[in-house]
């Protein structure tokens, strides 16, 4: 069998967890794998060959509260990290206002 563009992502990019309830939504999956394309300089197929293209790897979303999730499918490696990080907004306009101390008893450390 020949190594597909798809079957290289969710080797390197995709965990499978049995064990959990949790996955990946649709929209994460794709944004997850355009981060790796970028990363990887490949260029991307569209959503709807995706689609189609995680189904012919044998993965069939479930519906979840009108969400296509792929159950236990956890995100890993440097693709994961891309898309965390430029999909989760750092700071808005709306906290503009709030003092800096304010902000620094709400920072998180970083896992990373």
């Amino acid at each position: 069998m020949t190594d597909t563009q798809i079957s290289s992502f969710l080797r390197e990019c995709v965990v499978f967890e049995d064990d959990t309830e949790k996955g990946l939504d649709f929209d994460t999956f794709y944004g997850l794998y355009i981060s790796w394309c970028v990363l990887g300089r490949k260029i991307p197929i569209p959503d709807s060959a995706f689609k189609t293209a995680l189904a012919v790897e044998g993965l069939k979303p479930i519906k979840d509260k009108g969400r296509r999730i792929y159950p236990g499918m956890g995100m890993v490696g440097p693709a994961a990290r891309d898309y965390v990080m430029n999909s989760v907004p750092i700071w808005t306009e709306t906290a503009t206002d709030i003092p800096v101390v304010e902000i620094r008893q709400e920072a998180v450390p970083s896992i990373a």
